[in-house]
């Protein structure tokens, strides 16, 4: 099977963007806030990005085997 480009570059930012927040402004975000609420402890910012990647990666591959999986039910449904 032949991906283009674009295919490539889709899957690469919808990797990457979710986890450059998760990494890095969710924490910063968090701990900004609770400086003002101090409602509890300041979050760890020190997350690895490759693994932050793969977490990313994994439930993404997880979702859509589901959604593929779940498709011919529907499909079947839909044609009764």
């Amino acid at each position: 099977m032949k991906y283009g480009k674009g295919v490539v570059i889709n899957v690469f930012l919808s990797l990457i963007i979710p986890s450059l927040l998760y990494t890095y402004y969710y924490p910063w975000l968090y701990n900004h806030i609770n400086h003002y609420t101090k409602r509890g402890e300041d979050l760890n910012d020190k997350m690895d990005i490759i693994n932050v990647m793969l977490l990313f990666l994994v439930t993404w591959a997880f979702i859509t085997g589901l959604f593929f999986m779940a498709l011919p039910l529907i499909l079947k449904k839909i044609k009764k």
